[in-house]
């Protein structure tokens, strides 16, 4: 149910969301980034929408009290959910649901079309938080290590390409 909720909602904020931008894949196969599913990175969205005074305004940053400290991450299935500011001095407030509708909105985007890697939004009213959806391999239970081929993703002036 709330994952519809969250489609829906995607779907009215399409025209006044931050910039939405889908990694492509500019990679020599053997370095290819990891795919995601969809339905597991609703699951890790749905996560989000169920955090505790999800409609609250709440300050986040990575400054040391702030209402929330950033940077924070989802892991459901092979879906990975980042948060992060730009800058160690930003912050700005925002709901969970909030990042939980735009998170939505870049996974119906980003996830749920070919190349299915993911991508990244901004959000807020100052548009100085990004959301990071991207794939991950794993091993059983563990996450196996970012080996370099993500360094340059979330926020990054790295090599990683992006369709806009």
């Amino acid at each position: 149910m709330i994952s519809i909720i969250l489609l829906i909602l995607a779907a009215v904020k399409w025209t006044v969301a931050g910039e939405l931008a889908c990694w492509k894949n500019p990679l020599p196969p053997a370095r290819q980034p990891a795919t995601t599913v969809y339905w597991q990175c609703i699951q890790g969205i749905k996560d989000l929408a169920k955090m505790e005074k999800a409609y609250a305004p709440i300050l986040f940053s990575r400054k040391p009290g702030a209402g929330y400290r950033v940077p924070d991450r989802w892991v459901t299935g092979t879906c990975y959910i980042h948060i992060d500011m730009d800058n160690d001095d930003d912050e700005d407030y925002i709901t969970f649901h909030d990042i939980a509708v735009e998170a939505g909105m870049l996974a119906t985007a980003c996830v749920a079309r070919p190349p299915h890697l993911g991508g990244t939004i901004a959000v807020g009213p100052k548009q100085l938080m990004n959301v990071t959806i991207f794939g991950v391999r794993r091993a059983g239970d563990n996450v196996l290590a970012l080996d370099g081929e993500y360094d340059n993703l979330p926020g990054s002036s790295g090599s990683a390409e992006m369709l806009r």
